[in-house]
């Protein structure tokens, strides 16, 4: 496996989703990266980038950004079904009819209680919202 494949393999797990290329010129190595956006969420998205670091800090910023997005859906579908929330950048909090407090954490494109306890990814925003919806109303009974 050459360096670059290497790299692309490490970064590639570390930002499931995204097609990650290198090529040489006499300058260095050029990094591209694109990937679909979040679900619902507008048109493709690419960045370029002439060091590693740079797509590095780049990657994290999309990413960044669709756990929020993701995070916004996903208080607003529960909203819809009646489940107080409370939310914030990359978490959020929802309220059982007994007060009971459920705390919903994104990162690395996938729904957790902050226990650790996966929900299920981002791409499968249905599922999230029943099984978060039914645990706020578990509670209850």
């Amino acid at each position: 496996m050459s360096g670059h494949e290497a790299v692309i393999r490490a970064m590639g797990g570390e930002f499931p989703g995204w097609q990650i290329e290198g090529s040489d010129d006499a300058l260095g190595i050029d990094w591209q990266a694109g990937r679909p956006p979040a679900p619902d969420h507008g048109g493709i998205v690419a960045t370029y980038a002439d060091s590693l670091l740079v797509l590095r800090k780049l990657l994290e910023a999309a990413q960044d950004r669709d756990h929020r997005l993701a995070v916004r859906t996903l208080a607003a579908r529960l909203g819809e079904r009646g489940v107080t929330v409370r939310t914030y950048q990359a978490n959020l909090i929802v309220t059982g009819p007994d007060e009971r407090e459920l705390i919903v954490i994104c990162g690395r494109a996938v729904f957790r209680w902050a226990m650790g306890e996966e929900i299920g990814p981002v791409t499968g925003m249905d599922r999230a919202v029943q099984d978060v919806a039914d645990a706020a109303k578990a509670g209850s009974s």
